[in-house]
């Protein structure tokens, strides 16, 4: 279809230089004085072929040249370098296309080339006029080419994003089944029956894990009734050591989140804060009224705690690369508070 589309444009082009050049032609001879008459050493059908070869030998070359110089050098490779080609390209070539036919025909026409200045100026004039319109032709095409560019540069960078947020959220998963598995193995040892418990809920937990995958965001609806089976997982491990409140209005749960971020920052704040009945660790989920979810907890942290820091860290990444808000922190002397944005469904 292309191939084809390019040899009706070809021809298309052909036959508007071909009446230019007639239209030129008849222009000449009408600035020619009565007393000269042209009279070529050869058959004037001839000479009319090679005449339209010329202006159409002048047009298609600078334009294959210039579709040469799109696959060699595109233009957003290198600007400076390409305009400086493409500018001594269409100079070097018209000035062939000129001073070969004409240099042929002041030999066949016995070294004899004078004609009127009008004939000369309106000939010459109608050949920079055809090399504008070549000028604006290319023009065109390097517009058209920086339209499909920054398209497909848009295109790079979506598909980029996409793949860069599913190896974030992939990069979730080995964590949290790692971290069940440690506690499953305990009350295995300890309580085979709240281990049967803990199982039927780690399945459902781990479902809900598996099947965010698929999506980029979803409900706080789904997300905190995952949360409560996740917190449960926690409660069977340390108890009321665990003080969890969640205060969420019933106009907000069909905003979402990136999946797996309330996970995500529970998990830090068990992981990195003492939990105990001395010091029981308090999680609460609350709105304040505001179009931001607010995830705090008391601020006792372990010492020497050995952590590779990637759980926030890729939070944050996850909603840079979803365009969506900015997830903020704050820290007093007793509290760590995450701001999360919440997404209009």
């Amino acid at each position: 279809m292309d191939k084809k589309k390019d040899w009706y444009h070809a021809v298309k082009r052909v036959v508007l230089v071909s009446v230019y050049a007639i239209f030129v032609m008849q222009l000449v001879q009408f600035t020619m004085p009565d007393d000269i008459e042209f009279n070529p050493p050869f058959p004037k059908a001839i000479f009319g072929l090679l005449y339209l070869l010329f202006f159409n030998l002048s047009t298609e070359g600078n334009l294959f040249l210039d579709r040469y110089l799109n696959r060699k050098l595109p233009w957003f490779d290198n600007p400076r370098k390409r305009l400086i080609i493409q500018l001594l390209t269409i100079l070097g070539w018209s000035f062939l296309s000129i001073v070969i036919p004409f240099t042929i025909w002041y030999y066949i026409n016995g070294k004899y080339l004078a004609y009127p200045p009008a004939t000369v100026i309106i000939f010459i004039g109608a050949f920079v006029l055809l090399l504008g319109c070549i000028s604006i032709s290319m023009a065109m095409n390097f517009f058209k080419q920086w339209q499909i560019s920054l398209l497909d540069a848009a295109h790079y960078k979506e598909e980029r994003l996409k793949a860069e947020y599913k190896i974030l959220q992939n990069q979730v998963n080995p964590h949290f089944l790692f971290n069940c598995l440690n506690v499953l193995i305990s009350e295995i040892k300890h309580d085979p029956e709240t281990a049967i418990s803990f199982t039927r809920k780690m399945s459902k937990v781990y479902r809900y894990v598996l099947q965010s995958k698929n999506y980029d965001l979803i409900s706080l609806r789904k997300e905190l009734e995952f949360i409560d089976s996740f917190i449960f997982l926690h409660k069977v491990r340390i108890g009321d050591a665990l003080d969890y409140s969640c205060k969420v209005p019933e106009n907000f749960l069909d905003k979402e989140v990136p999946p797996l971020t309330l996970q995500i920052l529970l998990e830090n704040a068990i992981k990195h804060n003492i939990a105990n009945i001395d010091q029981v660790l308090h999680i609460a989920i609350e709105t304040q009224g505001t179009n931001q979810l607010i995830v705090r907890n008391s601020l006792q942290l372990k010492e020497n705690i050995d952590s590779t820091h990637t759980g926030l860290s890729n939070l944050i990444k996850r909603f840079e690369l979803l365009n969506q808000g900015t997830l903020k922190i704050e820290q007093t002397e007793t509290e760590f508070i995450i701001f999360i944005p919440l997404i209009e469904a």
